[in-house]
């Protein structure tokens, strides 16, 4: 086999090889891991001020569609284990699981250096001369070493905002599931209530009809009894309704749309939740920890580093380059240089400009963000004691005393004290005090969950504070283990 001879002449060339590799070898440095699990188990950990039968770091190892060990879909269904089937199944979540992923790729990315830049030419003599003339070239640039930890920085900052962003997205989830939950019982009393009702003005219509019969009351009084009877049937049926409708809203917010509502919610309306009546104790724990405001600052860190990165523009950028060269007459050389491009014509003062804008309207919503939280602290706070001090007084005085007029008009009007009329007044008022009741023991458990969202999600401090993050270029290996 023969070799055309200006491939014999590479092949002799071990001096440009050996630049050439000495090029690559200088630009490669360490790689970080694209290992996303330590930031996903730092989410997890931020996550465990929600209170569920299952860890997040559990649930987020089941598959999202999958079936649920903390439910079966038809047992009773309580808060902690429906907040545990919304871990697993809400593709929200998923979906900012995924970003962290994306941010600990992007943080990757942005550290590494970028590719060196290798030309070459042949020449073929076409005056049939003897001689082919070669370069080879290679270009690396350098400018990367004063960008590059600008670019890391920001990285760093997107990828702790993306581990907040997830973990609030926990404590949405979990307000938002416990409130329709709580709206499932608020449901299941008020329909239990109706039923109640329903029976209470069936047997009225059978009294009231044994007296017409009698001759002892007028046709138009069995009318009345009727139409309150009536109107009992068409609000049980709505209530019926209204339970399923809540089933369905809180099986869509679990990420189980399709399962069955033959199952019973349990739990206490409100719960029983250990909750400072302290505002500055309160306003202190959403300091400590609102997941979002954490989020808006590490917004203002990246912008920051871009803020830096924007700077770099104004300095010259800088390659080095090294050449190997070999002329007609097979004479060589080896030619080291540089590039360099001036900032004459763009001299980044636009960028710098933009990015300067971008750090004031990032710093504008950090500071809205904390106003906010303590907005929604102060308000949530007093709405929650207006409506358990409204709940205790509907339950301890306007219950009782609707009860007790009732059974005393029934009993006056089995004797004839009292007429038809009284007796279905104090039926329908004992109903809407009881219906009141449910309606503000909802409003008290709104409050509740609302104030806690307001607080960061607990309000217990060893839970409710927001840690610094420290991004590791690697990830350990008994941490890859572990997660």
């Amino acid at each position: 086999m023969t070799f055309h001879p200006m491939i014999l002449r590479l092949r002799r060339r071990p001096p440009a090889v050996l630049l050439l590799g000495t090029l690559l070898a200088a630009t490669l440095s360490s790689c970080s891991s694209l290992n996303a699990s330590r930031e996903l188990g730092l989410a997890g950990d931020l996550a465990h001020r929600v209170t569920s039968t299952m860890s997040p770091r559990d649930a987020w190892a089941l598959p999202v569609q999958g079936e649920s060990p903390a439910w079966n879909g038809t047992d009773a269904l309580g808060y902690e284990a429906a907040v545990s089937v919304a871990l697993q199944g809400a593709p929200a979540l998923r979906e900012a699981l995924a970003k962290i992923v994306q941010r600990r790729a992007q943080y990757v990315q942005e550290g590494l250096p970028p590719n060196p830049t290798v030309t070459f030419g042949l020449g073929v003599a076409v005056d049939g001369l003897a001689g082919a003339p070669m370069f080879l070239q290679g270009i690396q640039m350098l400018s990367w070493l004063w960008k590059n930890p600008w670019r890391v920085e920001a990285a760093e900052a997107d990828l702790r905002a993306a581990i907040y962003q997830a973990a609030e997205r926990c404590v949405t989830l979990l307000i938002q599931t416990r409130l329709q939950l709580a709206a499932v019982l608020a449901a299941q009393m008020t329909l239990v209530l109706d039923d109640l009702y329903v029976g209470i003005t069936q047997q009225t219509v059978d009294l009231v009809a044994a007296l017409e019969q009698a001759g002892e009351l007028a046709e138009l009084d069995l009318d009345r009894a009727q139409v309150d009877h009536e109107k009992a049937i068409a609000a049980a049926v709505g209530s019926r309704y209204a339970l399923r409708i809540a089933k369905l809203e809180l099986l869509g917010t679990m990420g189980r749309p399709d399962a069955s509502t033959a199952w019973v919610a349990k739990g206490d309306l409100p719960p029983e939740w250990q909750i400072p009546e302290d505002e500055d104790l309160l306003l202190e724990l959403a300091a400590l920890g609102r997941l979002d405001v954490a989020a808006s600052l590490e917004n203002v860190r990246m912008i920051e580093g871009q803020l830096g990165l924007a700077r770099t523009r104004r300095i010259p950028e800088v390659g080095f380059t090294i050449q190997y060269r070999e002329n007609f007459m097979d004479r060589q050389a080896v030619l080291p240089g540089a590039a360099v491009t001036l900032p004459v014509l763009d001299n980044g003062e636009p960028s710098i400009a933009i990015q300067q804008a971008n750090l004031e309207q990032a710093r504008m919503v950090l500071l809205a963000s904390a106003e906010t939280a303590q907005r929604e602290v102060r308000t949530s706070l007093h709405q929650w004691l207006d409506a358990r001090a409204r709940s205790q007084i509907i339950q301890a005085g306007q219950l009782d005393a609707a009860i007790r007029a009732q059974q005393r008009s029934e009993a006056a009007y089995a004797e004839g004290e009292v007429d038809l009329n009284t007796l279905l007044m104090t039926q329908r008022q004992r109903i809407e005090v009881e219906r009141a009741l449910i309606s503000m023991k909802f409003t008290t458990m709104e409050a509740m969950c609302r104030l806690r969202q307001a607080v960061g999600g607990s309000f217990d401090l060893r839970d409710n504070t927001v840690p610094s993050i420290d991004i590791h270029p690697r990830t350990d290996t008994k941490e890859e283990t572990a997660s």
